[in-house]
């Protein structure tokens, strides 16, 4: 009975310890404890979860801006996505938290739809065409516009990014990738 409670306190301890990534744009060797790499978009997937905060990074290559989104499941297209969208605009991030209302054509940012920006933090690299992308959130936001995110609970991770940095760019010219069964 000792054994077990000592092993649980220091599951807890380690767990309470564990090291939040730092969200400056860069990502260091050992810094998020699990990454996938998807190889049609080329971008890499980079997280940690450390207490009810998911921390993401997100690298690729784009001319353009490029986003990430969650959708609990899919059943009518894009509707209901929980999408964060990264641009450039005077050398500076923009980084916005939006809602898909509609199956297809462009999100709104989470405000015009009763929710608000549950970006915690984020920051980018943007050099030639490579991005590097880094944020955090809460798991669960407690709003409708945002998917909860369970750990080891399977979503649908989507990618994009566009040829151009204006989030306007006509959706038709942009590419989307949907990553099933995606579990953080």
């Amino acid at each position: 009975m000792r054994k077990g409670m000592l092993w649980f306190l220091l599951l807890v301890l380690g767990t309470a310890l564990a090291q939040a990534p730092k969200v400056d744009g860069k990502i260091a060797s050992g810094e998020y404890a699990k990454s996938f790499k998807h190889e049609k978009s080329g971008f890499t997937l980079y997280w940690s979860v450390v207490g009810d905060t998911l921390y993401l990074a997100l690298e690729g290559e784009s001319k353009g801006w490029i986003g990430i989104g969650f959708l609990a499941e899919k059943t009518d297209k894009k509707k209901g996505g929980d999408q964060y969208l990264f641009y450039m605009e005077g050398g500076k991030l923009v980084a916005l938290d939006m809602y898909q209302t509609k199956r297809t054509g462009a999100p709104v940012t989470d405000d015009k739809e009763g929710g608000k920006n549950s970006l915690l933090s984020a920051a980018a690299t943007y050099e030639g065409e490579k991005w590097t992308v880094e944020f955090s959130r809460k798991l669960k936001t407690g709003e409708p516009t945002d998917v909860d995110i369970t750990p080891g609970r399977k979503l649908i991770v989507m990618l994009a990014h566009a040829e151009k940095m204006d989030p306007k760019e006509e959706h038709k010219k942009t590419e989307r990738w949907y990553l099933e069964d995606f579990t953080f």
